[in-house]
């Protein structure tokens, strides 16, 4: 005796009528990570970050290594004043510089200025000095510095970004990183910043001696070992979707071909963590 449908069967038959006998993890799943590109942040004309010592091709006996800069038309340690500090993760160091060492993630400097305030309370023209937090092997090292807003962003112009070569110990003989060829700086995400689920993470990273477009240079984002994204514009993004928990994230610097362009920073691969 044939058995009346019931909602359950329909459903069923309605399934296969659609999907054939594709499982539900057959089926194409909706896409839930979105990378979003964002407007960059106005800059002032003014600013500039210079490396002081070490200075460019130095050998440097002590260790940890001693850096001193200078920053000026740029106020460290202080709220950036713009909505996106409220759209995503937001710092409670304010502004600093992103310093990076090498190969190593990024952290952040506000350290009290050298120069005294003078009388008229002008600070945005200070020079500052602090040691890195660990001993560097001896050999050629870089080190890269450039200015973030309290959310992360990094300025992108051309003065707010230092780089120079070093050595510790004499080994002043093995080239460092060529510096003139282009290069990808990696800032963001990192967990210098505490990301939250309920707001988007700011993807964020500093380019060298290049532009992306989309017939030449781009930038291939993977998240989670899943490509999700080729990058043809320089400018900050936000991911969107990233759920509780600690993730991984891979850039790389493309070509005009679409091969990893020669260079140690140019594929880089860091994790950080959703809370």
């Amino acid at each position: 005796m044939n058995l009346p449908f019931t909602a359950l069967s329909i459903a069923a038959f309605l399934g296969t009528a659609f999907f054939g006998n594709q499982t539900s993890e057959d089926r194409p799943q909706k896409e839930t990570i979105r990378i979003m590109p964002v407007g960059r942040i106005p800059e002032p004309a003014t600013v500039l970050l210079t490396i002081a010592i070490p200075q460019n091709g130095q050998m440097v006996s002590g260790n940890p290594v001693w850096v001193q800069f200078r920053a000026d038309g740029y106020s460290l340690g202080a709220d950036s004043q713009f909505d996106r500090a409220s759209e995503i993760a937001n710092s409670e160091m304010g502004q600093t510089v992103h310093v990076v060492i090498d190969d190593q993630p990024y952290f952040p400097v506000n350290e009290p200025a050298i120069d005294p305030f003078n009388e008229d309370g002008y600070y945005f023209d200070m020079s500052y000095k602090f040691q890195l937090p660990f001993r560097l092997k001896e050999g050629a090292h870089t080190i890269r510095m450039f200015l973030a807003r309290s959310f992360g962003e990094s300025l992108k112009g051309e003065r707010a970004f230092h780089a120079i070569n070093f050595y510790i110990g004499d080994d002043s003989n093995r080239p460092g990183m060529d510096l003139s060829k282009p290069f990808l700086t990696y800032n963001e995400p990192s967990d210098q910043i505490d990301h939250v689920e309920n707001k988007p993470v700011l993807l964020d990273f500093y380019l060298s001696n290049t532009e992306l477009t989309q017939d030449g240079y781009k930038v291939r984002v993977t998240l989670d070992g899943k490509t999700n994204r080729l990058l043809t514009s320089w400018q900050p993004y936000y991911i969107y979707g990233l759920k509780r928990g600690k993730h991984s994230i891979r850039l790389e610097l493309l070509d005009s071909r679409n091969q990893i362009m020669p260079g140690s920073y140019n594929n880089v691969e860091r994790t950080f963590t959703v809370h």
